[in-house]
């Protein structure tokens, strides 16, 4: 019998690989800027949400980790270890695959203008300004959210706004906030 969730499973498989792959491509071209390391957890903060079809993942994968280990203190990622390193990278969500680069994002304005931001993490700052780069030489927020929102509506079944959890609520030991 066919399992629906084997089709949600893979289609975030498929979406977390062409989201490395690129950013890959992304951070050999940055590669003299970018100063993230094992251990550099500047962007790794307490905030970070994901789609519940990502959180369903690292649930099904670390079921230990989040029953029998605490998470983080607060104010970094919960999955960071004493080190600053993620004890669940192979599985990261989509948003922790592109931490670190140049990104760009477009929003329409009140006048109905469409306006691009960009921003990078303070340390990777160092190089070509932002504002130089071409648009491709940048991560593009919102074209793989927009894949992952869709894969939650396929997974839930419905065309309701995709739930976003919290990091740190996957744990069965919460750490007060």
């Amino acid at each position: 019998m066919h399992d629906p969730d084997d089709d949600v499973l893979g289609g975030l498989l498929k979406i977390h690989a062409d989201v490395s792959r690129a950013a890959g491509r992304l951070a050999v071209r940055h590669a003299a800027r970018m100063q993230c390391r094992v251990g550099c957890a500047g962007c790794c903060v307490d905030e970070i949400t994901v789609f519940e079809v990502e959180a369903q993942r690292i649930r099904a994968r670390h079921a230990a980790l989040l029953e029998d280990e605490p998470p983080h203190p607060p104010g970094a990622c919960a999955f960071l270890d004493r080190a600053g390193a993620c004890r669940i990278y192979e599985d990261r969500p989509y948003v922790c695959r592109t931490q670190g680069l140049p990104l760009r994002w477009l929003e329409d304005t009140p006048e109905g203008r469409l306006v691009e931001y960009r921003d990078i993490c303070p340390l990777n700052a160092a190089g070509t300004p932002l504002e130089a780069l071409d648009a491709v030489e940048c991560w593009t927020i919102g074209p793989a959210e927009s894949r992952l929102a869709e894969l939650e509506r396929r997974r839930r079944g419905d065309d309701g706004e995709p739930r976003r959890v919290a990091l740190r609520d996957l744990f069965a030991t919460r750490s007060p906030r």
